[in-house]
């Protein structure tokens, strides 16, 4: 049963509801049916409902957490809003099916003291017999997803073979049948879906097709330009010629203008992108996923500076696929734009981490009240001083209200002072893995002599996003930034800016 503090004060709480787009039963559990379970579950525990997030047509099994938008709001309502002291749902399920997203999501709403609440199975998840039934509801809600994803999945294959649609959105040019089971046609836009494929089997590559379709100003479903990489999916799309792909093997759909002939979709698989035109990754260029033009704040590529192919450059996008008039952005030689961003890494590392730099919090210093062991051993003695006081309200009824909330508040605010001097303490955290400037001396030599995808690789898991310029501002994903400045700046047919 859920327990109501007797209190004078009005206990806040917001609601969420989630429905699933592979739901059979979605008038059982509609938004409706989980609003007015919610809206009870307050009147009768007098609850006051501030407000309801809604993730409709998101799964609890398949989708992170981190990717409902709705949920996402409420976790950011709750962190606004210290009054909020219950979250509650139709049925817990509607929170997540995994165990471990249930685990992350009650870490986080412990945090800010917020309790879950089943409206369904009538449960607070903060009381004791709450606690006890939640773990049983977790792994119920992820042994049913389990099995309903391999019932899901078989559905799917006897709707491939009868040849209905198995579900997902509409490509660019058709529109679902009122049944969602088949397409029907948008004539002005299935218009340029047969002129895309036409030019295709004419030999036209995907970054002639894109410039094309960008000079008749025609954008894609969510309005942006036309990229090589958008016309090359819609070229690989097997619905445009009324067929459809499940687990490698290709199935006719019934409902489905034939935008494009099996024949002609089957020769330009072979013809643009057969095995021997596949692009193998041999030739990706190291800063091509972080590089941002400074001037329009699109993405950069690499190009040869002549026909001659001796030496490349970066330039921006936008250049490539719409023409030179489309961005004034100076050309970056690469050769030497590489060099200088991974020597700046390789310093970065050698003099961040090196000896002279452990500040002394890293010391066996027992006189130093904020040394790193000190400090650990605070926030363990804090961590179990707060689960005493939440037994001694929660279990055994030893304190009043009022003093458990002064006590949770005043461990709170002890701990983000512990956790904001722990982040100032730099790594190594261990002392057990030895000479750390020799190690460093080693990474700082090593990443010059890695193969180039796989200092692609290292650069990608350090750097944010580099803008190129005079000087290039390189933004590191812990948030620091550090300039390169240019050698020189030569003109030719346009600016190029060599480090």
């Amino acid at each position: 049963m859920v327990r109501a503090r007797e209190t004078n004060e009005e206990i806040e709480a917001i609601g969420y509801i989630r429905q699933s787009d592979q739901r059979q039963d979605k008038e059982d559990i509609s938004e409706l049916t989980q609003l007015r379970k919610i809206e009870q579950f307050c009147e009768s525990n007098n609850f006051k409902l501030v407000k309801v997030f809604k993730d409709i047509d998101y799964s609890g099994f398949r989708i992170k957490y981190t990717k409902r938008p709705g949920l996402m709001d409420a976790l950011k309502c709750i962190e606004d809003r210290p009054k909020v002291r219950k979250m509650i749902f139709f049925n817990l399920s509607r929170l997540t099916r995994l165990k471990k997203d249930f685990q992350e999501l009650q870490g986080i709403l412990n945090s800010h003291q917020v309790d879950i609440c089943s409206a369904s199975e009538f449960v607070d998840f903060s009381t004791p017999n709450g606690r006890l039934v939640a773990g049983f509801f977790v792994d119920l809600n992820e042994y049913y997803s389990d099995n309903l994803s391999e019932i899901v999945n078989d559905s799917k294959e006897t709707n491939a073979k009868k040849g209905r649609w198995n579900g997902g959105p509409a490509p660019f040019g058709l529109v679902k049948t009122a049944d969602g089971m088949g397409f029907e046609e948008v004539p002005e836009r299935a218009y340029y879906v047969r002129e895309i494929f036409r030019m295709a089997k004419l030999g036209k590559g995907p970054y002639l097709i894109a410039r094309w379709l960008n000079e008749q100003k025609v954008y894609s479903l969510t309005g942006k330009e036309w990229t090589a990489r958008r016309v090359r999916y819609m070229l690989t799309n097997p619905t445009y010629a009324a067929m459809q792909r499940w687990k490698g093997e290709c199935y006719k759909l019934l409902v489905c203008p034939v935008l494009v002939s099996w024949d002609d979709f089957n020769y330009i698989q072979s013809t643009l992108f057969g095995k021997d035109k596949a692009w193998k990754g041999k030739e990706r260029q190291l800063l091509t996923s972080v590089l941002i033009c400074p001037e329009c704040g699109s993405k950069m590529h690499s190009r040869y500076m002549s026909h001659s192919k001796q030496k490349r450059k970066y330039v921006c996008s936008r250049k490539t696929s719409m023409g030179a008039i489309s961005c004034s952005s100076p050309n970056h030689d690469q050769e030497s734009f590489e060099a200088a961003v991974i020597n700046l890494i390789a310093n970065m590392a050698e003099k961040k981490y090196g000896y002279e730099s452990l500040i002394p919090e890293m010391k066996e210093d027992s006189d130093n009240n904020n040394s790193f062991s000190k400090l650990q051993d605070e926030l363990a003695n804090i961590n179990n001083a707060e689960q005493k006081i939440f037994d001694d309200y929660y279990l055994h009824n030893k304190i009043e209200e009022h003093h458990y909330e002064l006590s949770m508040r005043r461990y709170g605010k002890r701990k983000a002072e512990i956790l904001e001097l722990l982040d100032k303490i730099p790594l190594p955290q261990s002392k057990s893995f030895g000479d750390y400037n020799d190690a460093i001396q080693e990474f700082s030599e090593l990443i010059n002599e890695l193969p180039n995808d796989d200092k692609r690789r290292s650069i990608e898991l350090l750097v944010e996003k580099i803008t190129p310029g005079a000087p290039a501002v390189v933004h590191f994903k812990w948030g620091e930034t550090r300039e390169i400045h240019p050698r020189s700046i030569e003109k030719f047919k346009k600016k190029l800016i060599l480090y």
